[in-house]
């Protein structure tokens, strides 16, 4: 009598080890509080916020390499996949790297772009598939935080995406409805920078749908600070709905090392405590248009000035 109810409870826990996240980093804080429990073990700046990166995979660097450039385990890692038809969503891009970001205890920001299909044909049946995918993350302990169609009022410009932001809004929702109910993971809504606040508003989907806001953007200039760059932003998202506030991807433009080393530590020393909503943020450690980098691949005394900024 007893060996079976003793199985079914081993079974039981071992399903609940699985989907809770291995380290919890947002999931079950609360969004705008600087003491609740738990903290993730990784990286932080100096002033006390989370810290990762966008490994430049397809040049040959991975999350581990940069562990190990910085000696520092990162908090978060960055990945990018796209939805390359209507037809379905394997997340190849993605799962791929599932051992490597299970081992690190980082958790993912995972970039999914649906570039081969419009936003209207964003289908129950493509979020089941998204969900499948973020699944077989938290499944092994992984949190996630789903940046779906991130930059979507940038990205419908060039014909990246397809729809306008009524659609996208739609699309959205479906896929937080596949996704709700999954242990670790969460909606992260994410713009590109846009000249007025008022032009974000009809891209959000309403802070039911919203687990984290966040904006990309890339500095430009020595003054640059978290407030006079993302101040507007995290005022009318994250402190007026009470979300968790990440920076997902920046760097500077154009790649001047002492720009880099300003913009590094305005995000990673200066005081933030004014903005407690603020939990992470993740550096673009990529090569394209510029050399965004700020460690790998850069001489030892630009990464030793880089990793200053880091406890």
């Amino acid at each position: 009598m007893y060996l079976p109810l003793l199985l079914l409870f081993s079974v039981l826990c071992q399903v609940t080890l699985a989907r809770t996240p291995t380290n919890p980093l947002l999931w079950s804080r609360q969004p705008c509080s600087i003491i609740d429990m738990p903290y993730h073990p990784g990286m932080r700046g100096r002033n006390g916020i989370y810290w990762g990166w966008n490994p430049d995979v397809e040049n040959g660097d991975n999350i581990t390499m940069i562990n190990r450039a910085t000696a520092h385990q990162a908090t978060t890692v960055s990945y990018f996949s796209q939805i390359n038809s209507p037809s379905g969503f394997d997340g190849h891009q993605l799962l791929r790297h599932l051992d490597e970001v299970k081992g690190t205890g980082a958790a993912l920001i995972a970039s999914v772009m649906p570039n081969g299909l419009s936003f209207n044909e964003v289908t129950p049946a493509i979020a089941a598939d998204i969900a499948n995918v973020v699944r077989q993350f938290t499944d092994q302990g992984v949190e996630v935080w789903l940046r779906f169609a991130h930059e979507m009022n940038w990205y419908v410009r060039p014909g990246t995406y397809r729809g306008n932001s009524t659609q996208f809004v739609k699309a959205w929702r479906t896929v937080y409805a596949a996704v709700k109910d999954i242990e670790g993971c969460m909606m992260f809504w994410c713009p590109n920078n846009a000249k007025t606040m008022d032009l974000y508003e009809e891209w959000w989907p309403g802070p039911e749908y919203v687990d984290i806001v966040g904006m990309d953007i890339y500095a430009s200039k020595t003054t640059a600070n978290f407030r006079n760059i993302y101040g507007g932003f995290y005022e009318a998202y994250a402190k007026k709905y009470n979300k968790h506030f990440v920076i997902p991807e920046t760097a500077t433009k154009p790649d001047d090392v002492a720009l880099k080393q300003s913009w590094l530590k305005a995000l990673a020393s200066d005081d933030l405590s004014a903005y407690p909503c603020l939990k992470s943020i993740s550096w673009f450690e990529l090569r394209k248009s510029f050399d965004y980098r700020v460690v790998m691949g850069q001489g030892n005394e630009a990464v030793q000035e880089s990793l200053k900024n880091f406890r």
